[in-house]
């Protein structure tokens, strides 16, 4: 042990080299950064590795300035190393070694999101789902447009429920907001011409039989490809109502339809999970939805939450199958 932690403290000794410059920092000048500051901020975190709030700080820090800051080679050689004993070993011990074989790595540029996201497979792979989770979320923090993003935030999601499940408590996260992608540049369209107005229709109403069905939504799977995947079912019921109820699902979970709510051609449907092995563990999906004109879709939003503090948002369109 004592062996491991002086060639940890030798690598940073070399991060400080790399980065250049004395360890004492100048005031940081506004309107931008520097890489002496970046330097002592990496490390102070070598004092308090554990501190989420400085390495929230660094990972922002970086992200002020003007030019990446440089990875040093120390960084690109402990990675290479983990991903050695990720390919080598196969039980949780092994695994641990690609743990530290990151985490050395980590601490040499602790900005770099790929640093967090090969951390996190080597503590999944080792058990460690709490870590893992917080680990992808400092990936997420670090470059919260990556393509992958919104299949990292649904594998935490996943992790949730792996560490209640080894009864793991969670650890502090930074706070990680969505980030929409950018709008698209909007195009500048001429007005049509003004015709003469005709008579207004007379206003469609929607036949509530329109919703009846079983209805189902593409996704992404966390470990890539798509997947098909059932919302709900609405029925009709002998009193000539609609009610609606949750699909089963093969993780276990329970649902229960909590809210069913239908003006004309939007409906509201909120579904609550619950999961007899893990009474702590709940989660809830809520739609909000409209029907389409040829009444073969509904499209809206989607938000869900999670006992383990997740939520997001996003639009979806279900069709029948």
């Amino acid at each position: 042990m004592a062996q491991a932690k002086g060639k940890v403290m030798l690598s940073l000794m070399l991060t400080a080299a790399l980065l250049g410059g004395p360890a004492a920092v100048p005031a940081v000048e506004k309107g931008g950064g520097s890489l002496d500051a970046l330097k002592q901020y990496v490390l102070d975190l070598k004092k308090s590795p554990e501190s989420v709030e400085l390495r929230e700080k660094i990972i922002k820090y970086s992200q002020t300035l003007k030019q990446k800051p440089p990875v040093p080679e120390e960084f690109e050689r402990h990675m290479a190393r983990g991903s050695a004993f990720l390919k080598i070993e196969d039980d949780a011990a092994g695994f641990k070694k690609a743990v530290d074989e990151f985490q050395t790595a980590v601490a040499f540029a602790p900005w770099v999101a790929e640093g967090y996201a090969n951390l996190a497979t080597a503590q999944e792979k080792a058990g460690m789902f709490a870590e893992a989770i917080q680990n992808l979320n400092f990936a997420l923090l670090a470059d919260p447009y990556a393509k992958n993003a919104r299949e990292t935030r649904n594998h935490i999601y996943e992790l949730e429920v792996y560490a209640e499940d080894a009864k793991q408590a969670l650890k502090t996260s930074p706070s990680v907001p969505l980030v929409p992608p950018p709008p698209p540049t909007p195009v500048k369209v001429a007005p049509p011409a003004k015709k003469p107005q005709a008579a207004a229709a007379p206003e469609k109403k929607t036949n509530p039989r329109a919703f009846i069905g079983s209805w189902f939504y593409k996704d992404t799977a966390p470990r890539g490809g798509e997947v098909t995947t059932q919302a709900f079912i609405i029925n009709m019921g002998s009193d000539g109502k609609l009610v609606a109820s949750a699909p089963r699902r093969s993780t276990g979970a329970t649902g229960t339809v909590t809210v069913f709510e239908l003006a004309d051609d939007t409906i509201r449907i909120q579904v609550s999970w619950k999961l007899a092995t893990i009474p702590s563990y709940w989660k809830t999906e809520d739609y909000e939805l409209t029907l389409s004109g040829d009444e073969t879709k509904l499209r809206g939003s989607y938000r869900i939450k999670s006992s383990g503090k997740g939520e997001y948002a996003e639009d979806k369109i279900l069709f029948k199958q």
